[in-house]
């Protein structure tokens, strides 16, 4: 009885997460769908140059703690923007769509690198493209850090593509702040696997659901772009290969059921060496 109990009440629960719903995103979610189909996964594969595609999302949870006086997040994204060569910040045009209610849509998206030279600032002055200095930069991060914004950052064909910054020769760095419910990356999921390797997840941080605490109440499934999250008997279980470590779900359980935790602070240096290996933002 037990068991039926839990599984009728997993079935009355909307575990389908919160996701941008606008005709540009359904749009890009057919188009990736078609990553899965052998001819279309030849093409799109070329067409994003995922060989040379790669970012990571960057925990923000406080249970991290601090290395050397600074959270996590901030050490990452601030080596970056104080190396970057030019700076071009503007709003979040996913945000901006979706007429997001929960996040501020100024707190957008920083470019960074010699190729943002080539964006049309008049083109995208409705999202108040701008060149910006290194501290204006900085405190947007601040300011993302504190609006609950998970900093998703490397070098992504599709922006240079998007923003006209062609020919992508890795000086064009993406770093944006994403919500949960209007993230054009939370259509990366409907993609091949390929195409989900484009982002993946810190080295070192580890995610996990104590199963005694989870009461299988589905908070964390509505904040999980990635398709992560599964429940299994009633209670949540996080899917490790598709985890990309941003630490939502820990941020949003009402019942502290979720840990998160890296394993050594070096492995913030790893990941600064992995993004240099393909991009430069001198």
């Amino acid at each position: 009885m037990i068991v039926k109990s839990s599984m009728k009440r997993t079935q009355e629960l909307d575990l389908n997460p919160i996701e941008i719903d606008t005709p540009r995103a359904n749009r890009y979610k057919k188009l990736i769908r078609l990553s899965k189909i052998p001819g279309f996964k030849f093409a799109l594969n070329r067409w994003m140059d995922i060989k040379n595609s790669n970012g990571s999302a960057i925990p923000i949870n406080v249970s991290l703690g601090t290395y050397e006086d600074k959270i996590l997040p901030l050490i990452v994204t601030e080596h970056f923007i104080k190396k970057a060569s030019h700076i071009v910040l503007m709003d979040c045009g996913c945000r901006v769509a979706n007429e997001c209610q929960n996040h501020d849509v100024h707190l957008g998206c920083t470019w960074l690198g010699e190729a943002t030279k080539r964006i049309d600032l008049e083109k995208w002055k409705t999202h108040n493209a701008h060149v910006a200095t290194v501290e204006e930069a900085l405190e947007r991060e601040r300011l993302a850090y504190e609006n609950g914004l998970v900093p998703h950052l490397g070098r992504l064909k599709g922006d240079s593509i998007r923003y006209g910054t062609l020919p992508d020769e890795g000086h064009f760095m993406s770093l944006c702040h994403c919500c949960s419910c209007c993230c054009i990356l939370s259509t990366m999921k409907y993609g091949s696997s390929n195409l989900k390797k484009i982002i993946t997840r810190m080295e070192g941080v580890e995610v996990e659901v104590n199963q005694e605490a989870c009461v299988g109440c589905g908070s964390c499934f509505k904040v999980c772009i990635y398709d992560a999250m599964k429940m299994v008997d009633g209670k949540a279980f996080i899917d490790q290969s598709e985890c990309k470590g941003c630490g939502r779900c820990e941020r949003e359980c009402p019942n502290d059921a979720i840990s998160i935790r890296i394993d050594d602070y070096s492995r913030i240096d790893e990941l600064i060496s992995r993004i240099e290996s393909h991009v430069d933002v001198t």
